[in-house]
């Protein structure tokens, strides 16, 4: 498996100490079909080349959990605010929009860094329920 990513499967009604036949249902609730076949795609790569499949996915929900945290990070080291915009959103980015007076890219990293704060206030209760 490469190094960071992991499947789970949970199997039910037999031994795994031999080689079995894993099954799903094949009528789903549709806010459960992504999520399902993706994990079935996940499988059959590892199976059968050993490693994930290339084309990984990551939802845009992590995308935005993965800026909060790396803003969060550049905050708790003391970084400045331009240079954990750096950090995020690269060097030419923050040169052509640092100063805008619109403060848009000021403001994502402010907000970000907030919401960082908040899930390390104890905000992160919310993805284990």
């Amino acid at each position: 498996m490469e190094a960071g990513h992991t499947l789970q499967l949970s199997v039910t009604g037999t031994s795994l100490l031999q080689p079995v036949r894993l099954m799903t249902d094949a009528v789903l609730q549709s806010q459960q079909l992504r999520a399902r076949f993706h994990a079935l795609e996940c499988l059959a790569c590892v199976n059968g080349r050993g490693r994930f499949p290339s084309h990984r996915r990551i939802e845009p929900s992590g995308r935005r959990l993965r800026v909060v945290l790396q803003a969060l990070d550049g905050w708790l080291a003391n970084a400045p605010y331009r240079e954990i915009a750096v950090a995020l959103f690269g060097e030419a980015r923050v040169d052509a929009d640092w100063t805008d007076p619109r403060d848009h890219l000021r403001d994502q990293v402010r907000r970000a860094v907030r919401r960082g704060r908040q899930l390390m206030r104890g905000g992160y209760r919310k993805f284990l329920l």
